[in-house]
């Protein structure tokens, strides 16, 4: 480590440098300086607490916990002395990107130009969210979300003047946040959040949820779900669970003496009830809140003490892992929806099921857990040493070898090749009969429909549709320009009706899984509707759908695409009624509810016959 900088040596560097404008601190101290030097040493050895050396360096910004002091006696001294801190912004307006050497380009520009002139305030939103200062970086983060956050009006409470001097220069730009020294007060009406400074502003939305709870009846607060930074839960109840765990719950008002750091009123009295769609990140620990209400109706006789029976039945707790992150841009992958449909089929057997994602895999909490079923996506998994282990291979065979099966307690495939390769029970995917069933309603729709993102390449129908001229829509993300999209997504509860009413349905797998036979979820949610069903050439297929294999047509070549595309869809796939017949079937054959008796049979022998 570098020796420490002697005072004389720091008061020369800042005497020197730019970044001291004597009169900008000469305010903040309160005196005049006859000299550089007097302002430098002053700076140095006496300056105020808060106070700054320059409009664009701010030590509470750059140092929140003061880690110049073990090697310099000032913050400039020690940002000047070494090359690697130049590289950090020391202001949360500079771009060190953009303005290149701070010092240089000081010499030809005005620090006005990135303090910006205050624009005029906007108070015409209609939630007002307050937060109350505490760690300046992160009230520079709330700031800029507040910004970004629609019909958002935000109110930063400090009455630091440092905080209130950096807070002011970030959001002269920004109209809708206010730097005020203590919060307004409002009468019934306007939504008003209130925010302790400790919360992290999450990368999502979160307000609409919450401030829409204050519309229900009885209801006089809302309060956001926390999560800790690995998405366990941080309160304001069950603090450390699954949020399984509380969505469960989240029927019950909360307790009365829980104090969350975040609430929404609207200034009258009611109920406070917990929004679980609402989320925000605490690096810090709550107080443990919940009555035995809470914990009973999350599946605890107590805090640590599972309830194992549900309803008249023998309850597990189970972990569906997936490799979906826990932040809401997971719920964009389809195994989010996958294992949210089995964790529902599975309690309606009588468990209790959360699903972990790589976050959450590590919370503390999984030592209650009785099972641990992986659905096998790009993620190898470890699986827990204590619990009763399952996976299953829905995808992405090409990336499980027989040593990852060994480390199983059971395995499945949803492949009755590649299981019976590998020694493996097949099982097959399905679907959720709660959202793609026959009588799902029906509308206009197009001729030919694709529902699927683009993964990088031309799928396989879209293309074909493109070499043969058949018009297609498109519903999905990330496709190249030239493919018409139509939307680019639709609403999972909306996916069933939208089969169900188009003329066919294209679908098609990727290479590895359809040579090896694992058959898409998607095969069976658009034969369950009733709709017509255009796939690729799956491997097993007719063998893994039995009779209902007569609703689907296959392509393989161009030919064959052109002439299902081109031809009567009444003459070339079965009648409404034969389709119907084939939904029922896969209802009752294919479900979610099916595949969960089959894995809860073999978890509980597997439970029962551990030590």
């Amino acid at each position: 480590m570098p020796p420490r900088i002697s005072e004389t040596e720091a008061v020369a560097l800042v005497a020197t440098s730019p970044l001291l404008d004597a009169e900008w601190y000469a305010a903040q101290a309160g005196r005049a300086f006859g000299s550089r030097v007097e302002a430098a040493e002053h700076w140095v050895r006496e300056r105020p607490e808060g106070a700054s050396p320059h409009p664009l360096f701010e030590p509470a910004w750059l140092y929140p916990r003061g880690r110049w002091a073990r090697r310099a006696p000032d913050p400039l001294s020690f940002w000047l002395a070494d090359d690697a801190e130049r590289q950090r912004s020391p202001h949360p307006l500079v771009d060190l990107d953009v303005t290149g050497p701070l010092e240089d380009w000081l010499a030809e520009h005005d620090p006005a130009e990135l303090l910006r002139t205050p624009l005029e305030r906007d108070h015409s939103s209609p939630v007002t969210v307050v937060v109350d200062v505490h760690d300046l970086p992160r009230a520079v983060h709330w700031a800029r979300h507040l910004a970004r956050t629609p019909d958002v009006g935000g109110r930063l409470v400090t009455t630091d003047a440092a905080a209130t001097r950096i807070l002011t220069a970030v959001t002269a730009g920004l109209p809708t946040v206010h730097v005020v020294a203590e919060a307004e007060q409002h009468g019934p009406g306007p939504a008003t959040v209130h925010v302790h400074g400790r919360v992290r502003p999450p990368r999502w939305p979160w307000v609409e949820d919450l401030v829409a709870a204050l519309d229900a009846d009885g209801v006089g607060a809302a309060v956001p779900l926390l999560l800790h930074p690995d998405h366990s839960v941080a309160g304001p109840v069950l603090v450390g669970q699954p949020v399984a765990d509380v969505e469960r719950a989240a029927h019950l008002p909360l307790p009365p003496d829980v104090d969350p750091p975040v609430r929404a009123t609207r200034g009258r009295p009611g109920a406070t009830v917990l929004v679980t769609t609402s989320r925000l990140v605490t690096g810090a620990d709550l107080p443990e809140g919940a009555d035995e209400a809470w914990w009973r109706a999350a599946g605890f006789a107590a805090p640590g003490r599972p309830l194992t029976v549900r309803e008249g039945r023998r309850a597990l707790r189970w972990s569906i892992d997936i490799a979906a992150p826990a932040t809401p841009r997971g719920q964009r992958w389809g195994d989010w929806h996958f294992a949210r449909s089995l964790a529902a089929a599975l309690e309606r057997q009588g468990q209790w099921v959360a699903i972990d994602h790589p976050e959450t895999r590590g919370r503390a909490s999984r030592d209650l857990d009785d099972v641990t079923l992986v659905l096998r996506g790009l993620d190898r998994v470890t699986p827990p040493a204590r619990t009763a282990n399952l996976l299953w291979v829905i995808s992405h065979p090409e990336l499980v070898t027989p040593a990852e099966l060994a480390t199983y307690d059971a395995a499945f495939a949803a492949s009755a090749t590649w299981a019976a390769r590998h020694g493996i029970e097949p099982l097959l995917q399905c679907t959720d009969p709660t959202r793609f069933h026959p009588d799902v309603a029906r509308r206009e729709g197009p001729p030919a429909l694709f529902v699927g993102n683009s993964r990088g390449e031309l799928r396989a129908s879209v293309a074909a549709a493109e070499r043969t001229g058949l018009d297609l829509t498109v519903i999905g993300q990330g496709w190249p320009g030239h493919v018409p999209v139509a939307a680019d997504h639709v609403a999972n509860d909306e996916l069933g009706s939208c089969y169900a009413s188009a003329g066919i349905v294209l679908n098609d797998h990727w290479a590895d899984m359809r040579e090896q036979g694992f058959v898409s979820n998607r095969v069976f949610d658009v034969l369950a509707t009733g709709a017509r069903l255009l796939s690729d050439d799956v491997a097993g297929l007719a063998d893994a759908l039995g009779e209902a294999a007569g609703a689907v047509r296959v392509w393989r070549t161009d030919e064959e695409f052109r002439a299902l595309t081109t031809g009567d869809p009444d003459e070339l796939w079965p009648d409404a009624a034969a389709r119907r017949r084939t939904a029922e079937r896969v209802v009752a054959e294919h479900s979610f509810d099916a595949r969960a008796a089959t894995l809860l049979a073999r978890a509980s022998a597997l439970v029962d016959s551990r030590p």
